[in-house]
């Protein structure tokens, strides 16, 4: 029997390699598998499957048809309880490939280039007829029905044969084995009767061949095995088969590539979309951060303005003062100043509660929380395209950038990988605010207020002029609240961009580079298998 040369394998295996390598670079294990399998039919380019009956001889024909006297035990046939995978080795082993199949490997020259698939017993195959079927009769070059020569005539295997006849009768093969036991005339009555029980099951052409495994394995030259071995190189593995059978496999890898392609293409647009999506968002991420700049200037200018609104009215109790009752009265001075450390307090207290914190959260609410939220949805979509690429998703790196966004941020669900932002609960920055005010910042900038405005009393106000005097008051006001009221609200916003769009900005950015690293990936690959595709198309063993 024939196998192809060894430059057309170099040919087709280099294919599948490459193959192999583009789809592991991008995930796609099952096509990965299913190159293996191509691989395997290559180097074993010739599948020979073996049916029959238990006791009809299996065994010992198997031996004398590859000449290999002990690949199959007679005594404990390996190939009794389950489907059996025959192929050459260079270390024989033994292996399970499913619950229904396991692999033999035999180190023997004489099964390069073929595999072997042995069957149980017909009853068994019965059984298992459906998985049979699609996994092993397709790729089969030759089906041989083995039946025993004194008794070819058990129901079993003709109903299985009256089952695979549509589908594959053209590669059925009847062996009449064991013909040692039966005389000639009687041989040749069987081997009609066979003949015409594969007709009445649609096989128009039906081929019989008496053989004896015992009479071949002695060197016997009327054991029918020549006569068999001529019929199958010159149908099935013969030159010109082989050519067919590498011409079937290159078809079925052109098409293979050309599925292969068009996912590598779905993907590449699928990476241009998302790159344009990770651009749209960067870009709202670049315009709301000014858009927070520019609140966060108004913001500080409403402290301005509350600062002029405040002067007007301590200049306005401070007046109710009397000349006597500073140079005379020096307690009702303090009882008054007492009450003026208060009313601005209060003053502090009511422009926090209606004017920042209202701001602060809408601020939040406003132009945080929408961009951010968008973002994480982009961040999502990056993790699934990553998936589908087959590549590692959220590395402990990029977890800690997440759980920092899960702290600024009250909500960021992390638990599969790079999910991000999806709720922001409450105004951590009114928080903030609130926790800061809520301290000793209040009282020290309220007591610094009152200490400036005794001095200023000391000295004589009274008899200044009200502008200078507002001014005064002005300073005081903006130099002791103002001024540090707008430096601490500087810092939690500019924290908060810190912890929200910034980090989210950087974020987003390190993924748009991923995404564009992945796209000349992609286009590499794509021009390989373009590459390959004219190579197979122009491959003629």
């Amino acid at each position: 029997m024939l196998k192809p040369s060894g430059s057309n394998l170099d040919t087709l295996k280099s294919a599948i390699e490459t193959l192999k390598e583009v789809c592991s670079k991008f995930g796609f294990s099952r096509k990965v598998e299913e190159l293996e399998k191509f691989l395997q039919r290559l180097e074993s380019p010739f599948l020979i499957t073996v049916f029959g009956e238990v006791n009809a001889g299996k065994s010992s024909f198997l031996n004398a048809l590859l000449g290999i006297p002990d690949l199959c035990r007679t005594d404990v046939d390996i190939c009794t309880d389950r489907i059996t995978v025959i192929r050459y080795c260079k270390t024989p082993e033994r292996k399970k490939i499913d619950e229904l199949t396991e692999e033999v490997c035999v180190n023997n020259p004489l099964l390069k280039g073929f595999t072997v698939v042995d069957t149980p017993g017909i009853n068994s195959v019965l059984e298992h007829h459906t998985y049979i079927t699609e996994q092993f009769l397709p790729k089969s070059d030759v089906i041989l029905v083995v039946l025993p020569a004194p008794n070819p005539h058990t129901k079993p295997i003709w109903d299985w044969v009256d089952r695979i006849g549509k589908d594959f009768g053209k590669k059925l093969v009847f062996i009449l084995q064991q013909k040692d036991l039966v005389s000639p005339e009687a041989l040749k009555r069987l081997v009609e009767k066979v003949k015409t029980y594969a007709r009445e099951r649609g096989i128009e052409d039906p081929k019989v061949f008496p053989v004896s495994a015992l009479l071949e394995l002695k060197g016997e030259e009327n054991s029918g095995f020549s006569e068999l071995r001529k019929f199958l190189e010159e149908n099935y593995t013969g030159e010109r088969q082989i050519k067919v059978k590498l011409l079937n496999l290159r078809n079925e890898l052109i098409k293979f590539t050309q599925r292969c392609l068009e996912d590598i293409e779905n993907l590449e647009r699928e990476g241009e979309e998302l790159k344009k999506r990770l651009e749209e968002v960067l870009n709202l991420l670049d315009r709301k951060l000014q858009e927070a700049k520019r609140y966060k200037e108004s913001l500080l200018r409403s402290v301005d303005d509350w600062i002029a609104s405040l002067t007007e009215k301590v200049a306005n109790r401070l007046e109710g003062i009397s000349l006597l009752d500073l140079t005379l009265r020096k307690s009702k001075v303090e009882e008054a100043l007492k009450g003026l450390k208060v009313d601005i307090e209060e003053e502090l207290r009511r422009f926090t509660q209606y004017t920042l914190i209202p701001n602060l959260e809408l601020f939040e609410e406003g132009v945080l929380k929408p961009v951010v939220a968008q973002a994480a949805e982009r961040l999502r979509e990056f993790e699934r395209y990553q998936r589908k690429l087959g590549k590692k998703v959220a590395p402990s790196g990029e977890r800690e950038v997440l759980r920092a966004f899960e702290s600024s941020l009250g909500s960021v669900k992390v638990g599969g990988g790079e999910e991000a932002v999806a709720v922001m609960g409450g105004s951590l920055l009114a928080g903030s605010l609130m926790m800061l005010l809520g301290g000793s910042f209040a009282v020290d900038i309220t007591g610094g207020v009152i200490a400036s405005l005794g001095v200023l009393l000391g000295v004589g106000w009274i008899v200044r002029k009200k502008r200078k005097l507002l001014k005064e008051l002005r300073d005081i006001l903006q130099t002791q609240i103002g001024e540090r009221l707008k430096r601490e609200i500087d810092q939690l916003v500019e924290r908060r961009l810190e912890e929200t769009l910034l980090s989210m900005r950087n974020y987003v950015k390190s993924r748009l580079e991923t995404v564009e690293q992945n796209l000349r990936e992609l286009r590499g690959a794509k021009e390989r298998l373009i590459s390959l595709l004219r190579e197979l198309q122009n491959f003629n063993p």
